[in-house]
């Protein structure tokens, strides 16, 4: 694969995650494929769905990622990213933060528009603080 794949595959991944930031919800579902799997969601509308009403119910949101592994493979990209994700609570919850650090498993697809999203599972390796501000 050349620089050129891998520098685009992982600007996708770092631009999704300013779109979470960003709460940027029409630009999310600009980056997902029509048929992804994530989230425990499936299709473009549940996936956004999903997503809004975990990072709706916070204040501030920083998704930090690194340590980018990519394995090409035409059309298809699996990529594992290592996260660290900061939640600020509001409301009830002012003052409250839950912050989360595990990796993405990704798998994503080259289109005629980019790189989009086809499937993503979260593993959390470790957390602090509480759940209740992203309303898990």
């Amino acid at each position: 694969m050349s620089n050129t794949e891998r520098v685009a595959i992982a600007d996708s991944l770092f631009a999704m995650a300013a779109c979470l930031d960003d709460k940027d919800w029409v630009a999310l579902a600009a980056s997902l494929t029509d048929d992804t799997h994530s989230y425990s969601a499936v299709g473009v509308a549940d996936t956004v769905a999903r997503v809004r009403y975990c990072l709706e119910r916070c204040g501030a949101t920083q998704h930090l990622i690194g340590n980018v592994r990519i394995e090409h493979d035409g059309h298809d990209a699996a990529v594992r990213s290592s996260f660290r994700a900061f939640h600020v609570g509001i409301g009830d919850l002012a003052g409250v933060t839950y912050e989360c650090m595990g990796d993405y498993d990704d798998r994503w697809r080259r289109t005629s528009d980019g790189w989009r999203l086809a499937a993503r599972t979260v593993r959390i390796r470790a957390e602090v603080g509480d759940r209740a501000i992203i309303g898990l």
